[in-house]
């Protein structure tokens, strides 16, 4: 008997179908924010840590196709026969000085370290990526550090 009452109250239940957004593998947080409507954007002090996730993906994007770290993956993704590739490592400060994110792009394909090739910075307050240059401790534009370089 109490069987048929369960039954009659599961048959009784009415429950919309539900959707299931399909998910892609390809798509990127980068990408998924261009789809997002803008105006649930969380506008919000550059300062406040832990708040900038879209923006750092997209100045990750941005970094990655530099020519500079493009050359850097090949050869990475060379000499570890496609098991590894260039990496970026994202700090909330530079040298303690929190107006900037630090992008250290690198090679993490080996088992006892990291190797840091490349110092980029972000200024939270105008968005302008920024080259440091640890042989001569400056901070320079992406221009003059290419100029520097060659």
């Amino acid at each position: 008997m109490k069987y048929f009452f369960l039954l009659i109250v599961l048959l009784s239940c009415k429950s919309d179908p539900k959707v299931v957004e399909v998910h892609t593998p390809n798509d990127t947080t980068a990408a998924t924010s261009v789809k997002r409507d803008t105006s649930s954007i969380d506008i919000h002090n550059p300062y406040e840590t832990g708040k900038d996730t879209i923006r750092l993906n997209k100045v990750m994007d941005e970094i990655f196709n530099f020519p500079e770290v493009k050359a850097i993956n090949e050869q990475i993704n060379k000499n570890s026969k496609g098991a590894h590739g260039v990496s970026i490592m994202v700090e909330d400060n530079f040298d303690g000085d929190t107006s900037y994110y630090h992008f250290r792009v690198g090679d993490n394909s080996h088992e006892d370290r990291y190797e840091n090739i490349y110092d980029f910075l972000l200024d939270k307050e105008t968005g302008e990526i920024k080259a440091y240059d640890n042989v001569s401790d400056l901070i320079m534009t992406l221009k003059d550090w290419r100029k520097n370089r060659k």
